[in-house]
C-alpha cells in the first residue's frame, strides 16, 4: 500500500513526499486506519519496523493545531527514542503548524517549562522526567486524547511501571490508548489489559519487519 492511498491532507501528504516516503511499512499498514479511527491498539513489533511514522502520521492528521495544549503524548524509555520521535514529527507535521516537543532526564526543567508555556501538542517524554514536571510545572494533560506507549517492555524492564501506571491515571477525559511492544509478557499485559479498552491486537513477524537501514 503507497501513502498516496490513504487519504492524507494536502499538508501531511507533502511532508510524506518530502521525506521521501512512498510504500507503507506492515506496521504502518496494518495501524494506520485503526489509529485514525480512535480504537485502541497492542502491537508487537520490532524495533526499525516504522513504528515511529507509523504514530506520527495519524497523529499529524488527528491534532488540530488550532486547540491549545497538549493532544497527543508519547511515552518513550529513553531520550535517544524520544530525540528520535520528536525529529521525525517535526518533518511531518512541518506544513502543520502542530508543535511538538521532547522532555526527558539530564536537561534543564526551567528551559523544559518554558518551551511547554509556548504551546505543545504533541509532547514525548520519559516517564521519569513526565511526572517530575507534573509536580512542578504547570503542565496538564486536560487535552491528551491519544496515549501512545512505545517499547513498553523496555519502559518496564527499567523500572518505569509505577510512573507509567501514575502517568496514565492522571488522564481522566476520554482517550484512545496505543501500545507497542517487542514482547507481550507479565507486566505488559497487565498495562494493556488495565488501560486499554477492547484493543485491537497485532503481532508482526520478525520476516515482516522492513530493514534497520529504513
Amino acid at each position: 500500500m503507497k501513502f498516496d492511498e490513504l487519504g492524507l491532507s494536502p499538508e501531511v501528504m507533502k511532508a510524506v513526499n518530502e521525506m521521501g516516503y512512498t510504500d507503507l511499512t506492515p506496521i504502518q499498514e496494518q495501524t494506520f486506519a485503526l489509529i485514525r479511527e480512535g480504537r485502541d491498539l497492542m502491537a508487537m513489533a520490532e524495533t526499525g519496523s516504522g513504528k515511529t511514522s507509523a504514530c506520527g502520521i495519524p497523529l499529524a492528521e488527528m491534532v488540530d493545531p488550532k486547540v491549545p495544549g497538549i493532544q497527543a503524548l508519547i511515552l518513550v524509555p529513553t531520550r535517544e527514542l524520544a530525540l528520535q520521535y520528536v525529529d521525525e514529527l517535526d518533518l511531518i507535521g512541518r506544513h502543520t503548524g502542530i508543535a511538538s516537543f521532547a522532555i526527558y532526564g539530564g536537561f534543564s526543567m526551567d528551559i523544559q517549562k518554558a518551551k511547554l508555556t509556548h504551546g505543545v501538542h504533541v509532547l514525548v517524554a520519559t516517564p521519569g522526567r513526565l511526572i517530575d514536571h507534573l509536580y512542578n510545572s504547570t503542565l496538564t494533560l486536560e487535552e491528551v486524547r491519544t496515549v501512545f506507549l512505545d517499547e513498553a517492555d523496555e519502559m518496564l524492564k527499567m523500572g518505569f511501571v509505577e510512573d507509567v501506571n501514575f502517568i496514565l491515571s492522571c488522564i481522566m477525559n476520554e482517550h484512545q490508548t496505543l501500545l507497542f511492544s517487542a514482547t507481550m509478557a507479565g507486566d505488559v499485559e497487565v498495562l494493556a489489559n488495565t488501560y486499554l479498552k477492547d484493543p485491537v491486537r497485532i503481532e508482526l513477524n520478525l520476516e515482516d519487519v522492513s530493514p534497520q537501514s529504513i
